[in-house]
């Protein structure tokens, strides 16, 4: 378990709502958690994916700090990736239907003279690993219109939410999880509001679960209210202050009283001042 899981502290109610939700002790399956910077929505998205990976609950988790073109195919081709690409065989054979080139691979171990045949592209020697076929050929949608273009993106969406309505029903839940939602792309946004969100609002995906955290997050209006949970995040209290430093940090010496007046409750400026104090003079130990 990461250190940081360790030492999460005061999220109590988010995080129970996601377990509520997961056990499905509430008609709520969308959780918003609107918050400043420093405030631990972070923490609290990576604590949720460290419970969704230690209790195999499939999950997709996108912080949109990173910076990524997000647009719909790097959406479904992320989801597909993360929540297990084996899952998604017919969504992957309708993205290299529509992207790009032909390509033939001959498997080595028949015997068939010519290797790997490629018209029109580079294949990186990972993708293909001993495999008859290669399993996604990561090339950009091929067409002559924005009415082929449209349609190819209709085909993909269809075939990735078919895929993923099957994976759901046979397990517990699935989850995705957006994080730093103010820096989301337009056509990410487009994606979430026009598809994802819709089918959950429209209740199609049974057993879905999706938490967006950031400075923004969605707008949705009267129509999601019965699975929607909003909320926001506090600043630590002293109390909460002491049992970060003391009884998860371990940190020992400081003055607690000037620690939380400094951080002034933000667990993003503790954490930085506790890192600070840990490291003490380390980095002196081994001097010359």
């Amino acid at each position: 378990m990461p250190d940081y899981i360790d030492w999460f502290v005061n999220r109590d109610k988010q995080y129970q709502g996601f377990l509520k939700m997961l056990a499905r002790e509430t008609p709520k399956t969308l959780m918003l958690v609107e918050a400043p910077a420093e405030m631990g929505k972070t923490w609290l998205i990576q604590r949720i994916r460290h419970y969704c990976n230690e209790n195999d609950i499939p999950a997709m988790h996108v912080d949109f700090r990173d910076r990524r073109a997000y647009d719909y195919l790097s959406l479904v081709r992320t989801a597909r990736d993360q929540i297990g690409e084996q899952h998604f065989n017919n969504l992957t054979a309708t993205i290299n239907n529509f992207t790009g080139v032909n390509i033939t691979l001959s498997n080595a171990n028949t015997g068939s003279s010519g290797g790997v045949n490629v018209s029109g592209g580079a294949v990186n020697a990972q993708d293909i690993a001993g495999r008859d076929v290669i399993k996604d050929n990561q090339f950009y949608i091929q067409a002559d219109s924005d009415m082929q273009r449209r349609a190819a993106e209709i085909k993909i969406n269809d075939s990735f939410f078919a895929c993923l309505t099957e994976l759901l029903k046979a397990k517990k839940a699935v989850a995705f999880l957006f994080d730093s939602y103010e820096e989301v792309t337009t056509e990410a946004e487009n994606w979430l509001n026009d598809n994802l969100l819709l089918k959950m609002r429209e209740s199609q995906l049974e057993k879905a679960i999706a938490i967006f955290a950031g400075r923004k997050v969605p707008q949705l209006g009267e129509s999601a209210k019965a699975i929607m949970a909003k909320t926001g995040l506090d600043l630590f209290t002293e109390e909460h202050v002491k049992e970060y430093i003391v009884n998860r940090r371990k940190i020992e010496g400081l003055d607690l009283e000037t620690v939380f007046k400094t951080s002034r409750g933000f667990p993003g400026l503790l954490a930085k001042m506790a890192d600070a104090a840990g490291m003490g003079n380390k980095s002196d130990e081994e001097w010359l």
